[in-house]
């Protein structure tokens, strides 16, 4: 499938849920090598990789919209805190988000709260899932 943005309004939404959805673990090297995986009730997919350079990429699928959204951006800890600001069209930094670790190994799960692509709070599953 070919990777494409899903609509400027879409993708700055989405944009914001993906960096929202690193409510992750007390443990970062559980993310490395592996798949943060969010999946919300209206269908929505989010995939996020973690690197150990800090660095971290993406992909989005909002059903009912053709094609997949990229994102791409850098992450830091701070304290219990996992820190990640996008980036975004041309290179463009978006503001840093920071939400509580949760999860320290593949098959940990949780829900969170983040905002979804409508802007109203959404409660979404995330998972660590082995591989990328």
């Amino acid at each position: 499938m070919a990777m494409k943005t899903i609509g400027r309004g879409v993708a700055v939404a989405a944009l914001a849920c993906a960096v929202a959805l690193p409510a992750a673990a007390a443990n970062i090297k559980a993310r490395f090598g592996n798949t943060m995986l969010g999946t919300r009730p209206d269908g929505t997919v989010l995939k996020l990789y973690y690197n150990k350079d800090h660095s971290f990429s993406g992909e989005i699928k909002v059903p009912g919209r053709e094609g997949v959204f990229v994102t791409k951006g850098t992450w830091r800890l701070d304290g219990k805190n996992l820190c990640v600001t996008p980036e975004g069209p041309e290179g463009q930094k978006g503001a840093e988000s920071c939400t509580l670790l949760k999860g320290d190994k593949v098959g940990d799960t949780w829900k969170t709260t983040v905002q979804g692509t409508d802007g109203k709070p959404v409660e979404q599953t995330v998972k660590i899932v082995k591989g990328r």
